[in-house]
């Protein structure tokens, strides 16, 4: 329910949309071939953006997306092409009529070289089925000169294909000194639990998982050519297949025979020493000293085995016809990003002591105490069916968009010639993408220009003060290129009430003017918002306008404290809206109504929660005013 001055606020946003998809929170599924073909962080389903671009274009406008990421806001312009209610099936109630479906074209700039090869590369027309021909040749190829890698045997002396393994580091107990596996410390597996403490087995010191010193041994790395200090880690655990039969066992001498053959192949045969980042010890942002040490090069992120497995790969590439290379390489990087390195991990789902094999950490660098080495050819092959999917969905849209590796603050597009802006910009120093790029942008032998990367960095130099200029330039270019009277909307999540002005005043200064709000429900929640502080599971949603010169005679009703805009937002909503009764939605709302008013935003999210708990409570898991406050 709307208060008549919000009604009047949004007549002329209502007026301009086929219809309003800013009603209801936005719902956005972390599924579906497009989505989940490589494992880029942070982005949005394209499923979630088709709405916005219905409403506020038509058939032949240009959609822009400043922050485009993997080009999801492209796929989406795409997808406007043939009606497909479904993608309008978390609106409500909705006159289809208005509803003009047919083609738009889409821009999407980002600055990443990683995500716009991607992008680009799926929108780039390709006949799968030769694809999938030549593949399999390149594949059988390389598995025929390297697939001894990954040969074993079961616990019968059966040859076998290895799956994948475990390793675990060495802890050294700061009082003894003794060396103890950290699976055997801090893995529980028969409750299928990890451990925050345990004992040394020698003296029985308390050793914390968190602050355990790991063990280091002196090894010769031929591809630097110099004696280095690594983490002492050795194979500890075995999954394999023979026939159609799975097994898992400890390791045997044949595992270590292979090892050692691996060892005898020199790594500068394959690759040349690829420095991290700036090149120095503690290289970025993500460094962190314990499991990072020694850590200095590209090829310190793997074990032996899949680093020449990976090298073999692209290698191949070259070998391959012109135009099947890229998509090629965006299988190997889309395997290579999340299952190839040592920051593969296992964890166990609940009630469960079987371990489940799992990604690296999204939006992180982490490697754990125990990581896994999967068989990175039976991965690869595994990503071919995810690649055809997406491949013949986008080929049903027949996609007019144009992708290009550049600056926010620079599009490149002249002024007024952009109908409507769609942009995801990064929150601040959450995610490091460059960063994170970086391990997959090696092997395409391109890197990010991370000058006008809009992040909060300490090693890039860049301050709040140095992101609010860069988002500001950035939005700057956005109204520049964007036609008088049409709309930017803009997605955004932060706890931080500093950063919430930072991007209020970014809209604002760079010439729009804001006019609603709504929310972005993500439905599960990334690994980043889960764990990190100043991260929230609903993102908001901002409606931004360019002006055209006429003032809004009926401006919206400011909320003049929390206390205000909680008592008429509770006493408004149906007693079991569950969804918009919970504090994250209230909070999004909250901000939504602040940058909406021009009101800058100044309590965090855990003030404001303090603030909802004195004048409300929890009734069945939603916030209900209390009897006091009514």
């Amino acid at each position: 329910m709307k208060s008549d001055n919000e009604r009047r606020q949004n007549d002329s946003l209502n007026e301009s949309m086929a219809f309003n998809p800013y009603v209801k929170p936005a719902k956005s599924s972390r599924s579906g071939p497009i989505f989940t073909v490589h494992p880029y962080p942070t982005k949005i389903n394209y499923r979630a953006i088709v709405p916005f671009i219905l409403a506020h274009t038509k058939p032949g406008d240009v959609v822009y997306d400043s922050f485009a990421g993997t080009c999801n806001t492209g796929f989406a312009a795409a997808a406007c092409f043939k009606p497909d209610r479904s993608l309008l099936a978390d609106l409500g109630p909705t006159d289809y009529s208005k509803v003009m479906w047919g083609a738009r074209n889409a821009v999407c700039v980002d600055l990443g070289v990683l995500p716009t090869f991607i992008g680009r590369t799926l929108l780039k027309e390709i006949d799968i089925d030769a694809f999938i021909q030549e593949f399999n040749k390149t594949m059988s190829s390389v598995e025929g000169n390297w697939g001894w890698m990954y040969e074993t045997v079961d616990d019968g002396g059966n040859p076998g294909i290895l799956r994948y393994s475990f390793l675990s580091d060495f802890i050294v107990c700061s009082r003894c000194g003794s060396e103890t596996k950290f699976i055997d410390l801090f893995v529980d597996l028969d409750r299928g639990v990890f451990l925050d403490s345990a004992v040394c087995e020698s003296c029985g010191a308390p050793i914390s998982a968190k602050d355990a010193t790991r063990a280091h041994e002196v090894i010769y790395d031929d591809l630097v050519g110099e004696d280095r200090s690594v983490t002492k880690r050795r194979l500890f655990r075995v999954f394999g297949k023979t026939h159609r039969r799975n097994w898992t066992r400890d390791p045997i001498d044949q595992d270590r025979e292979v090892l050692r053959r691996i060892d005898g192949v020199l790594l500068s045969g394959m690759s040349s020493a690829i420095p991290i980042l700036t090149g120095v010890p503690r290289w970025g942002e993500m460094y962190r000293s314990g499991y990072h040490s020694g850590i200095t090069h590209l090829h310190h992120f793997y074990t032996r085995r899949n680093f020449l497995a990976l090298s073999a790969l692209y290698e191949a590439t070259s070998l391959m016809s012109p135009e099947f290379r890229d998509h090629f390489l965006l299988l190997v990087s889309s395997y290579n990003a999340s299952h190839s390195s040592l920051m593969t991990r296992f964890v166990f789902k609940k009630n469960s002591s079987v371990p489940v094999v799992t990604s690296g950490q999204p939006g992180a660098l982490y490697v754990s105490g125990c990581p896994v080495e999967k068989n990175v050819f039976l991965g690869v092959r595994k990503k071919l069916r995810e690649l055809s999917a997406a491949v013949a969905e986008i080929k049903t849209w027949r996609p007019r968009v144009f992708v290009f590796t550049r600056a926010a603050q620079n599009s490149g597009l002249e002024a007024g010639s952009v109908d409507y802006i769609f942009t995801d910009p990064p929150f601040a120093g959450n995610i490091q993408y460059s960063e994170l790029n970086f391990l997959s942008e090696a092997w395409l032998g391109s890197y990010t220009d991370n000058r006008y990367e809009t992040i909060v960095s300490r090693y890039q130099g860049k301050d709040l003060t140095a992101y609010e200029k860069l988002l500001s330039d950035a939005f700057r270019e956005n109204c520049r290129i964007l036609k008088p009277g049409r709309y930017m909307t803009v997605v955004f999540h932060t706890r931080s009430d500093e950063i919430w002005r930072i991007v209020q005043r970014s809209i604002i200064n760079s010439g729009f003017e804001i006019v609603d709000s709504s929310i972005l429900d993500k439905r599960q929640a990334s690994f980043k918002q889960t764990l990190t502080v100043g991260a929230v599971k609903k993102d908001p949603i901002i409606v931004a306008r360019k002006p055209t010169g006429l003032v809004d005679s009926s401006p919206p009703e400011k909320p003049s404290s929390i206390e205000f805009f909680l008592r008429r937002r509770l006493s408004i909503l149906e007693r079991d809206d569950v969804i918009e009764r919970s504090s994250d939605y209230l909070f999004s709302r909250y901000i939504g109504a602040c940058l909406a008013s021009g009101l800058e935003v100044n309590v965090s999210a855990d003030e404001f929660k303090r603030r909802l708990e004195r004048i409300a409570e929890l009734r069945e898991g939603v916030w209900h005013l209390r009897d006091s406050e009514k």
